[in-house]
């Protein structure tokens, strides 16, 4: 029997030595942790109920403190491989900001959801559509008020040339073939045609310039509602200069006509104040004149009743022997060293009725003022002033020619002595480039003796013999 226990015994004791790798080795670390405990437990509770709080308190402020060191190294080995710290990686980076404010982590994100295309509707293309509708209207517009003006000019031509071709041999040349035609009304622009009429004693020609309203333009359109203009129709006639004497005249409106005064050089030289023409019974309009005889010459009884019939179209006329155009600026007259050649011509502009809303049907309301015109060349051809009359204008066109050469040649004098200063700068430059001393020496000698000779008086020296 006791050989039988000691047999189990050492069997027991050999299955308990094994049993030891058979059991889970975090199930030993809990137990042992378990013993541990039961023994810190068994030794404190002999120190009875009032050592409890401190050991409590104790074991919180281990914890917090060992939280704070866990939180300063973590913090650390992120600052050690953030590249925003190494202050050699950027520059003008403040390590000392503070850091950005953390989303708190129970904050819920709200996830929007991005269309496929942002422009959904057809109200997102507002902008565009405007500014198609825009162009569509500029378009429509263009057309429109090209069509109306080649219709204005047509009907105005049609009605006045069975008139002009009675007077002109050639009425409507365009001067593009060697051989004259007859019947072409030039289109210069939109609103600009024009017609040249030639084969006429007395003169060299007739030009005549339809000026009518832009109405292609979609901006003059809208200018013209808010103030209002009328087509225009300026006619001048070149005289020939042996069938014109040498005057100056013009008939204006009293509101524009010192305005024309300061802009013709004509009228600024050769006119004196302006006059009202009451006493012809046109209240309406102001003459410039340079001879008293040539206005009452001109504005006879007829001539009068035609303007004040017509005073609805009629708007100036204006006879010059001496017409070379507007003045010329300061900046121009410095420039200028050739006297323009004056021409002698008749210039004459009327107005369409209708203050902008021109009918095909009122294209032919100038027809009575064109015979005007064409009286006018007839009778400025008999047109011969008195002697004192004729004495005074040439006076005056002398003194025009002679101030103009004093202009002038006070120009070439400037214009000379700016080529001195040049070529005396050029010397200079190149005696400063010069790198041989001995050269150089004898370049500023010659320059000397020049300069000296020029300024010493020149001498004539007389040779006489005995």
């Amino acid at each position: 029997m006791l050989c039988f226990h000691i047999g189990v015994a050492e069997s027991r004791n050999q299955d308990n030595e094994f049993a030891e790798f058979d059991r889970d080795p975090d199930a030993i670390d809990d137990e042992e942790a378990a013993d541990e405990v039961d023994v810190e437990v068994e030794e404190d509770s002999t120190n009875g109920n009032e050592n409890d709080n401190d050991f409590s308190d104790n074991v919180n402020f281990d914890k917090e403190k060992e939280d704070k060191q866990d939180s300063q190294r973590d913090h650390e080995e992120q600052d050690e491989f953030d590249p925003f710290t190494d202050e050699e990686e950027f520059e003008g980076y403040n390590k000392d900001r503070s850091p950005k404010s953390k989303i708190p982590s129970g904050a819920g994100l709200k996830i929007t959801k991005v269309p496929v295309h942002l422009r959904a509707g057809w109200q997102a293309f507002y902008l565009e559509l405007i500014t198609l509708v825009g162009i569509l209207v500029y378009a429509a517009n263009f057309f429109t008020g090209k069509s109306k003006n080649s219709k204005l000019a047509t009907a105005w031509f049609k009605s006045h040339k069975p008139l002009l071709e009675q007077h002109f041999s050639i009425v409507g040349d365009d001067g593009m073939s060697k051989e004259p035609q007859s019947g072409v009304l030039v289109k210069e622009s939109e609103s600009v045609y024009t017609l040249w009429c030639t084969g006429r004693q007395y003169c060299e020609g007739m030009l005549v310039e339809l000026r009518l309203l832009k109405r292609h333009d979609l901006v003059s359109v809208i200018s013209q509602m808010m103030r209002p203009k009328s087509e225009t129709i300026k006619v001048t006639v070149y005289m020939d200069d042996e069938d014109m004497d040498n005057f100056v005249f013009a008939l204006l409106p009293r509101k524009q006509a010192s305005k024309y005064q300061k802009e013709l050089q004509d009228l600024s030289f050769f006119c004196g104040e302006k006059k009202s023409a009451d006493r012809f019974n046109l209240p309406n309009h102001s003459v410039l004149t340079e001879s008293g005889e040539v206005t009452d010459f001109i504005l006879s009884q007829q001539v009068c009743n035609i303007i004040k019939k017509y005073e609805d179209c009629f708007e100036s006329l204006h006879f010059s022997d001496q017409f070379v155009g507007p003045k010329k600026d300061e900046s121009e007259e410095e420039g200028s060293t050739k006297l323009k050649k004056p021409k002698k011509v008749l210039l004459f502009e009327f107005k369409i009725p209708g203050n902008g809303r021109t009918k095909v049907a009122s294209m032919g309301a100038t027809e009575p003022l064109v015979k005007m015109v064409l009286f006018f060349i007839d009778r400025i051809k008999s047109l011969r002033l008195g002697q004192q009359a004729r004495q005074k204008s040439d006076k005056k066109r002398r003194e025009v020619e002679q101030s103009f050469s004093k202009l002038s040649h006070a120009q070439r004098q400037e214009a000379a002595q700016l080529r001195r200063e040049e070529k005396m700068r050029a010397e200079k430059e190149k005696l400063m480039a010069e790198e041989d001393p001995e050269k150089q020496r004898r370049m500023e000698e010659q320059m000397t003796k020049r300069d000296a000779k020029k300024r010493n008086p020149k001498v004539k020296s007389l040779k006489v013999r005995m």
